[in-house]
């Protein structure tokens, strides 16, 4: 299956909301981490489809679309949504995994760490 077509446009997600009910996620994932996959997976719910919001930090790491295809990718998400700008309800444990992933890089840079 090419997931990418898990990737649909708000309309199209707020249609399949009245349809069956739905779990929003809403996150940067920029970039996917392991973290952002095991948060995801705590949002499956049997019975609900689970849409995530793809969102842009400020000085994205990857592009937009790179990010919607890579969480679309992953078994859990049943679709994506690409929203342009921040939400005010974008996950704050995103932001958190995001900026533990990033001190972590600077940190093993900082030391000269070579694995």
């Amino acid at each position: 299956m090419d997931t990418r077509k898990k990737i649909i446009g708000f309309e199209e997600a707020l249609s399949i909301g009245q349809q069956r009910p739905v779990r929003w996620v809403t996150g940067h994932f920029d970039p996917l981490l392991v973290d952002h996959t095991r948060r995801l997976r705590e949002f499956v719910a049997e019975g609900h489809a689970l849409i995530v919001v793809v969102t842009n930090p400020e000085n994205p790491l990857l592009p937009q679309r790179a990010r919607a295809e890579l969480v679309a990718a992953l078994a859990a998400v049943d679709f994506v949504v690409m929203k342009d700008g921040r939400a005010a309800s974008d996950e704050p444990e995103d932001e958190q995994i995001r900026r533990n992933f990033v001190q972590h890089v600077l940190e093993r840079h900082a030391a000269g760490d070579k694995t």
